[in-house]
């Protein structure tokens, strides 16, 4: 449920604030966790959003929904992409909120806003060997029905088997699963406390855990799309 902006001014996110990018169609329809980069007269500049390790083909021009905070209310707004960076890290340029932005209920957005943290312990490749790391604490940027990209404080090799615990918001315990690093997808933040993009494949998981992570997409997905009637599977 959604009702339009009120005041003089249009509310913009600031840099380093996390916001969610939203694709409503195709075959990476879904939400992502992205953070404002740089502010411009057109837009924000932000990390592109990737699925699973991979950055998304999303072509200049693609509409997208932004939702993001401020002061304590919470937005939506119809964006394009119009511009794409290559680099280690690539990033996009999106178009700015205007006056068709829309304030959304609180409950909606943090349903559709919240990353899972998630502890981190690695596993030795053999008896006797040393774990590939020192155990931490994360927090998945995207999700899947099979796996997952996270945010780590630790640079984990490609390959390296990891026990993650994910905290979903499901009001249950923490749920275990064991998963491999596929691939590292680049540096999130740069400096003495740098964090690292982490791309993993579960390895195992029970079938229980693996329905409270299908069921946290379902419901973050259909908030996040909002169609009335739509009764469809998310694209997990």
């Amino acid at each position: 449920m959604t009702e339009p902006s009120v005041g003089d001014s249009v509310p913009r996110p600031p840099v380093n604030q996390r916001i969610l990018l939203a694709i409503p169609t195709g075959p990476f329809e879904g939400s992502y966790v992205t953070k404002i980069l740089e502010q411009r007269d057109e837009g924000f500049k932000v990390y592109a959003p990737s699925f699973r390790g991979t950055i998304l083909p999303i072509p200049p021009g693609e509409p997208l929904q932004v939702h993001f905070s401020r002061d304590g209310a919470h937005y939506e707004y119809e964006c394009r992409i119009l511009e794409r960076f290559p680099g280690p890290i690539p990033t996009i340029l999106i178009t700015g909120p205007d006056r068709s932005i829309r304030r959304v209920q609180r409950r909606s957005f943090f349903r559709l806003g919240a990353n899972v943290p998630l502890e981190i312990d690695p596993v030795s490749p053999l008896p006797g060997t040393p774990p590939p790391g020192p155990p931490s604490r994360g927090v998945t940027v995207n999700l899947s029905g099979g796996g997952l990209l996270m945010e780590s404080p630790e640079l984990y090799p490609e390959g390296s088997i990891l026990d993650l615990t994910l905290e979903l918001p499901d009001g249950e315990s923490p749920a275990p699963l064991r998963v491999e690093i596929i691939r590292d997808a680049g540096r999130a933040s740069p400096g003495a406390r740098a964090t690292w993009f982490l791309a993993v494949e579960f390895l195992e998981v029970s079938d229980e855990v693996k329905e409270r992570i299908t069921r946290y997409i379902y419901l973050l997905q259909r908030a996040v799309q909002d169609r009335p009637g739509d009764t469809g599977e998310p694209n997990a």
